[in-house]
């Protein structure tokens, strides 16, 4: 049906917050921005509630790509997002669908008291840094430009190893005595090859160019021959330069929660996943 042809079209969902995303969009050139830099957010709808409860889709990032497709239409490609960026509309689309308070139920570590905190979202989104043009790193007369992972790499990486864990699990318990010491060898080699080369995998996928005297190089194939023929060390920069850009701060989802009944004081950890979607909180 035609939006502006339905009667009730003015009572559709429509922003409530605006937002500038970490990276800017400096990765992202197809994101479509206002004059501010800024990302409308709109409030969950009940099918984005319904998918975000079904874990075979949290499990393949199908309900994080679709939430955001549904909430922030004017990125046009989810998976493309930077992950720490996904991180963040997370957040900011909690915020445009609840309001900015995160109820979080919380049992003392001293007299096990059970008590409620709201935790102001707004204290989360605002403690994520900027990220600017990163520094290349520099190997010889090459200059390599990454970018931080991006969601869809990410979302593949935890995939793999989470199906490596199952197998490597299914294997141990089996209680199958024919199965020697070395064929679990075997196995765990595998497993350890396939994740090593899906993090060669992610490290190629974050490389933006390789940049020489003569030319710029953004072919993935001809990155990828690179990284299989050079030096270990140069291998370690580039993953150490994406994980600087990749962390978030140490203290970015940890708060100080005092008990009312005896009044001590700990730090906890609130983990950002996409289980605390909840209407709940």
């Amino acid at each position: 049906m035609n939006t502006e042809a339905n009667p009730l079209s003015k009572y559709f969902r429509k922003p409530t917050i605006y937002v500038q995303i970490p990276t800017g969009g400096r990765f992202n050139p197809e994101i479509d921005k206002t004059i501010l830099d800024e990302i409308p957010i709109m409030p969950m709808t009940a099918i984005d509630e319904i998918s975000m409860s079904n874990p075979d889709e949290l499990l393949n990032g199908e309900a994080l790509v679709n939430l955001i497709a549904s909430c922030v239409p004017s990125i046009p490609e989810p998976r493309n997002l930077c992950n720490v960026d996904a991180d963040f509309l997370y957040l900011a689309i909690k915020h445009a669908t609840y309001g900015k308070n995160i109820e979080h139920t919380h049992t003392c570590s001293n007299c096990e008291e059970q008590a409620d905190y709201n935790i102001d979202i707004n204290s989360i989104l605002d403690k994520f840094p900027e990220i600017h043009d990163v520094e290349p790193v520099e190997y010889k007369d090459l200059k390599i430009y990454v970018h931080p992972p991006k969601m869809e790499s990410m979302t593949r990486m935890a995939l793999i190893e989470v199906e490596q864990t199952r197998i490597l699990d299914a294997i141990s318990d089996t209680g199958d005595e024919s199965i020697t010491e070395i064929e679990l060898a075997k196995q765990f080699a595998l497993s350890f090859r396939k994740v090593s080369k899906q993090n060669v995998n992610l490290l190629i996928e974050a490389i933006d160019r390789i940049e020489t005297l003569d030319e710029v190089v953004t072919d993935k194939d001809t990155i990828l021959e690179f990284m299989n023929n050079c030096e270990t060390k140069v291998i370690t920069r580039i993953n150490d330069q994406i994980t600087k850009v990749n962390n978030r701060p140490k203290d970015l989802t940890t708060f100080e929660f005092t008990c009312d009944a005896c009044d001590n004081k700990e730090k906890v950890k609130f983990e950002l996943n996409p289980v605390n979607f909840s209407s709940a909180g």
